[in-house]
């Protein structure tokens, strides 16, 4: 336990002084404060009329959005797509940065199980996933109050704040793999281009309607309507998640480091 809050430290240290974290705050704020615009454009008609272009694509956004409910509902399905993109680049430099800076192999020469520095990573990636998350949705809240959108009970936002926490969650989890495509990627490209490559798969196996065997989907099918999404579909994004974490051990544990 010792040496896992020492790694656990050094990992969170790393990633502070890097700015990443101050980086990837500001660019998850776009989410919230883009969607609140555009539905703040919708109900607003004089304005709407004057932005023109922009007017018509925040009636095709804020169509249906007269409430809370389907407030936070709408922030869920942009999160299920924009969380993938901040949550891949927060994994991928958080496990692919060692072999592009070359300390990979110092970071392994240190008398430290190799398992325990995997899992500090790990918890500094929840951690700032976490973060993230709830930043965006504190700022969404805010701005729902500013907008005064009707229907605002507490069962209500904690029910759309909870959704919003579980889509988050997903996309973390369905991401888990791409640590292990950076390290054998050694470097950022290889698994931002994995992300890319699920993201075109997951929209084709939507319009298919086999959205719900593909883990990578399955957070925008939550964020949609959390009831229709099978049993089956949770199964296999914690089996993804499971064999992301396992796949990245044994490479950390096996694999030649030869940079």
């Amino acid at each position: 336990m010792t040496d896992f809050r020492a790694m656990l430290w050094v990992e969170a240290r790393k990633a502070w002084r890097s700015g990443m974290p101050l980086w990837t705050a500001l660019g998850a704020l776009f989410l919230p404060l883009g969607l609140g615009f555009l539905i703040f454009v919708a109900r607003n008609a004089e304005l709407s009329h004057s932005l023109g272009l922009i007017s018509a694509k925040a009636d095709l956004v804020a169509y249906g959005v007269t409430d809370w409910e389907a407030y936070l509902g709408l922030f869920s399905m942009f999160l299920a797509a924009g969380g993938l993109l901040l949550f891949s680049l927060v994994i991928s430099w958080t496990f692919g940065r060692e072999v592009v800076d070359g300390t990979v192999k110092d970071l392994l020469a240190v008398p430290v199980a190799r398992t325990t520095i995997l899992l500090a990573k790990f918890g500094v990636v929840a951690a700032w996933a976490a973060g993230l998350t709830v930043v965006m949705l504190l700022v969404n809240l805010l701005l729902g109050v500013l907008i005064q959108l009707p229907g605002g009970t507490p069962v209500v936002v904690a029910a759309g704040s909870a959704r919003v926490l579980g889509t988050a969650g997903l996309v973390l989890v369905a991401f888990l793999p791409l640590a292990f495509v950076a390290g054998v990627g050694r470097g950022y490209l290889l698994p931002i281009g994995v992300m890319m490559l699920t993201l075109l798969f997951a929209n084709l196996l939507a319009l298919a309607g086999w959205a719900d065997y593909f883990p990578w989907a399955v957070p925008m099918l939550y964020a949609q309507d959390k009831l229709t999404v099978a049993p089956v579909s949770y199964i296999l994004v914690a089996f993804t998640g499971l064999v992301g974490l396992l796949a990245t051990q044994r490479w950390w544990k096996y694999a030649d480091q030869n940079k």
